[in-house]
């Protein structure tokens, strides 16, 4: 076990960071509701239990009473998180001059017919 130590990444929440619980509810059923959310939330992270856990609470102030190990819990990302950095479109004065940039993404039988 002592090869895979480094493997596994704890992740520690300070109080009043935003985070997302994993539900189980779908878990039995993944098939069936393969496309629904697998996490719920956002929450605000209260505090860490002696033992690892962690206590949350709604947006709205209300606290869940019990608390969630730590392996249930991901860090929320909102849209304007430094982690998610997109590239931007594509202009279409950025496309060579030899390719035609209105309908280079078209599907080749799309444009026969049209």
């Amino acid at each position: 076990m002592k090869r895979y130590h480094h493997r596994i990444q704890k992740e520690s929440y300070e109080p009043g960071e935003l985070v997302l619980v994993r539900t189980t509810r779908l878990e039995d059923h993944l098939t069936r509701f393969k496309t629904r959310p697998r996490y719920l939330g956002p929450y605000e992270v209260v505090r860490q239990t002696p033992n690892g856990t962690y206590v949350i609470k709604e947006l709205d102030g209300a606290v869940h009473s019990d608390p969630y190990a730590a392996f249930w819990i991901i860090k929320y990302l909102t849209r304007n998180d430094p982690l998610l950095e997109f590239q931007e479109e594509l202009d279409t004065d950025e496309f060579p001059e030899d390719v035609d940039s209105e309908n280079f993404f078209m599907d080749e039988s799309f444009a026969e017919e049209n």
